[in-house]
């Protein structure tokens, strides 16, 4: 199985494409940045040039030709204005769920937010624009056909990885989670089958990590 991921250069992506390359995984590291692409390059890594904010749909698709999955790794984040939410989150989110369905690819992982649903209310009562557009993105990957892996991470710790999670469809609360064991969760996902349209929450807990996730496949 050949591998994109999609914001190989963010927080969760780095823990990812260095687990694949340590499984001897085949996959492709997709960044912003020519400078990335030479740094990834020099490591071994197989890289090219993905920008969803920038890249057309059918650019995508072109990009995507080849890959068997694809991984959406990448997010303007939840404290960015409200355009640039739009424009990466949902619209550059939508673009390769396209391009994927384009190119007929087996499974698309989405990293999502915690909590996408449209109940998601922040402590204020608003409804903030970034898990709109993750909502919204979400729905669309669900509609689009495609063998589906939605994870919903809790608050990202940058801190080693405990190998122990905890799984839910909802959980009653919030939690948190190192960037490592979020990257260890998508790549059990990518490296063994099933979990085929399934949507989960994970945070830090008592299980270890494939037990807590295989009740999602």
């Amino acid at each position: 199985m050949s591998t994109l991921v999609i914001g190989a250069n963010g927080g969760v992506g780095k823990y990812l494409i260095q687990q694949l390359q340590n499984a001897g995984e085949t996959f492709t590291a997709g960044v912003r940045k020519e400078e990335q692409i030479n740094d990834l390059q020099g490591k071994g890594i197989d890289a090219k040039l993905i920008d969803v904010e920038n890249d057309s749909i059918e650019t995508l698709t072109d990009k995507f030709k080849g890959f068997d999955q694809v991984v959406f790794s990448v997010g303007s984040g939840g404290n960015t204005g409200a355009d640039k939410t739009i424009i990466v989150d949902l619209d550059g989110a939508v673009k390769t769920i396209e391009a994927s369905k384009a190119n007929h690819v087996s499974k698309y992982v989405m990293v999502s937010t915690y909590d996408s649903r449209r109940e998601a209310f922040d402590e204020s009562g608003a409804l903030k624009p970034y898990t709109i557009a993750k909502h919204y993105a979400d729905e669309h990957l669900k509609r689009s056909g495609l063998n589906y892996v939605i994870v919903h991470p809790g608050g990202l710790l940058d801190e080693a990885g405990t190998g122990r999670v905890d799984a839910a469809a909802f959980f009653d609360g919030k939690g948190t989670i190192p960037r490592e064991d979020v990257a260890s969760v998508i790549s059990q996902v990518l490296t063994t089958t099933g979990f085929d349209n399934s949507e989960f929450q994970i945070i830090s807990g008592t299980e270890e990590l494939t037990t807590a996730i295989n009740k999602f496949k």
